[in-house]
């Protein structure tokens, strides 16, 4: 699937503009509420104080990214990448905005899920004021007392964006290039849910280990009533499920052994040719087609 990064530089880029009401920029606001916060626990202002502090000047950022000016290279730049990498114009095709940060998948913190992914964005103007919720979506409470818990320095965030294609699904799910039940460095494991964004936020997915020597077993059958589907007008739709039937077939798992096999081959060459561990694979089938949405390492 062609898609489009919005690299991290960006966001840093248009971080050192000046915020509106301050006499300060985004980025210097950020590290200013971050000295503040150390002198105020030098002195021995209690812990829950300064982070209520925190909270409330996060919340400020928040705002103000969110109204934050996009400069007219990065728009120019952004519509022709539009045209020629998705081949249709800015808000003209559906997308998904997903998030990843620089603070993710790192050893003792993955990160995963704590910032926003939009879904199936059309109208131009959302598409764009969406890029700014993603980019401020770090400095959420739940986001920021996430990163204070694992990382020493947790005002160095850069969020990226991955634009990609909307895809109606029939089902998806993760691959994990790895037995995580079966202790087995070459199997693999998936669960997948009907619809978009299938086997995430808890839901109850089918699942599967799949054995490097051949077969499958079944960890646990799809219990999801309900699943996302994507029209072509921009948003999400909600269908019911029915049991009758498995979720994943016989010739997914057969596509899904031969990407398995290309992902270990490529990747390792193409990124990090010392990365021994495994793969976490975002993906999905419509009419038995597999589409690869993402793939990161597995921490």
């Amino acid at each position: 699937m062609e898609g489009l990064v919005i690299p991290f530089g960006i966001f840093r880029e248009h971080m050192g503009q000046n915020m509106p009401g301050q006499e300060l920029s985004y980025w210097d606001y950020l590290n200013k509420m971050f000295k503040e916060a150390e002198e105020m626990r030098k002195q021995g202002i209690l812990e829950e104080e300064v982070e209520n502090y925190q909270l409330r000047e996060l919340e400020t950022l928040r705002k103000a990214i969110k109204e934050m000016p996009l400069k007219d290279g990065f728009l120019n730049q952004l519509k022709e990448k539009f045209k020629s990498v998705l081949g249709k114009d800015l808000g003209a095709i559906p997308v998904f905005l997903r998030s990843d940060t620089n603070m993710e998948d790192l050893k003792d913190f993955t990160g995963a899920g704590l910032n926003l992914t939009l879904f199936n964005v059309l109208d131009d103007e959302k598409i764009l004021n969406g890029i700014k919720e993603v980019w401020a979506s770090p400095y959420t409470e739940r986001s920021f007392k996430w990163r204070q818990r694992y990382l020493l320095n947790p005002e160095n965030v850069f969020p990226s964006i991955l634009v990609i294609p909307s895809v109606d699904v029939e089902y998806s799910g993760v691959l994990i290039t790895k037995g995580i039940n079966s202790g087995n460095e070459d199997d693999l494991t998936i669960a997948f849910s009907r619809g978009a964004g299938g086997a995430v936020d808890g839901q109850s997915a089918e699942s599967y280990t799949i054995f490097n020597k051949g077969g499958y077993r079944l960890l646990a059958p799809a219990r999801e009533p309900k699943y996302n589907t994507l029209p072509q007008t921009g948003g999400t739709g909600k269908k019911m499920a029915t049991f009758e039937n498995r979720v994943v077939k016989e010739k997914n798992i057969s596509a899904i052994r031969n990407l398995a096999k290309d992902i270990r081959e490529t990747l390792p060459k193409e990124t990090d040719p010392d990365y021994k561990g495994a793969y976490d694979v975002e993906l999905g089938f419509q009419n038995d087609k597999l589409w690869l949405f993402r793939d990161k390492t597995f921490c």
